[in-house]
């Protein structure tokens, strides 16, 4: 069951696409529901800007793979992104923090679950890490650990574009309402540029007790930790599971990529967390 609606957070329409688990199909039809499993949700949190756009397949993979394990999940659109309300100007990282909680009340209320996971990619990681207080697991796909580095990324990604459309891609634009920054093809304010360079996951103040139970997934080429994720990882202490997965970065790729044992490994984890609380 997937059902497309619209919730509030703060004054802004955000949309999201409920997954239900089907609980009355016949065990004998091969269901791999389990009893424990309906206690536990899922919010799916979006990665930045263009990044969304070529995670959106995957998530959907992702929430259909956990309804069939009887999971419901919510994959949303921030304020200001797809299909929520507003422009672009209109997100801001605090404000998408508020969106997660959001989603997860919408999802306490719709699914009849008392306990709510989180579940981000890059800059959705990284966010779902800061809203953390509350939930009972996380699963952190490759988050964005070093905003400014981030950011910097960004900027260059720009430049490139400006060389290659002769100057067209100007960098900086006056909207009219506020003065903005070309972020790989979308209009950031100088507010949320600020907000992204102070991200710091490597030292977010929180102690290693403060956290859940966490799957911190790394995709690269290699299975060694990264010099990115490691100071997380070392954060994070024994709060985390540690998975490699030696495959190309499809947030970054145009073309399919597959990440079946992403998702597999993620939603047996998930699966194990619920057994485990249950």
């Amino acid at each position: 069951m997937e059902e497309p609606l619209y919730f509030p957070s703060d004054d802004f329409r955000l949309f999201g696409v409920l997954h239900l688990p089907d609980f009355a199909r016949p065990a004998d039809e091969g269901s791999r529901v389990t009893h424990h499993a309906s206690r536990i949700g899922l919010v799916l949190c979006a990665p930045f800007a263009e990044e969304q756009k070529q995670a959106c397949r995957v998530f959907v993979e992702t929430a259909r793979a956990l309804a069939a394990h009887g999971i419901p999940s919510l994959r949303f659109d921030y304020r200001g992104t797809a299909d929520s309300q507003g422009p672009f100007t209109d997100f801001s990282l605090a404000g998408a923090l508020r969106d997660i909680q959001a989603a997860a009340a919408l999802l306490r209320d719709r699914a009849g679950v008392p306990r709510i996971a989180l579940l981000g990619l890059r800059l959705g990681a990284s966010l779902a890490l800061q809203a953390a207080a509350g939930a009972h697991c996380l699963a952190l796909w490759h988050p964005i650990v070093d905003g400014a580095l981030f950011y910097r990324l960004n900027l260059r990604r720009m430049l490139v574009r400006q060389m290659m459309t002769h100057g067209k891609a100007t960098g900086a634009r006056d909207t009219g309402q506020a003065h903005t920054i070309d972020l790989d093809g979308f209009l950031a304010t100088h507010a949320l540029c600020d907000e992204i360079k102070a991200l710091n996951l490597a030292d977010c103040g929180s102690r290693t007790a403060d956290w859940p139970p966490t799957l911190l997934a790394q995709i690269a080429h290699t299975a060694d930790p990264s010099a990115e994720l490691k100071p997380l990882l070392d954060r994070l202490g024994p709060a985390a599971r540690f998975a490699p997965f030696v495959m190309e970065p499809f947030w970054d790729r145009l073309g399919y990529v597959d990440c079946s044992p992403l998702i597999q490994a993620t939603v047996a984890w998930l699966v194990e967390q619920a057994a485990a609380q249950a």
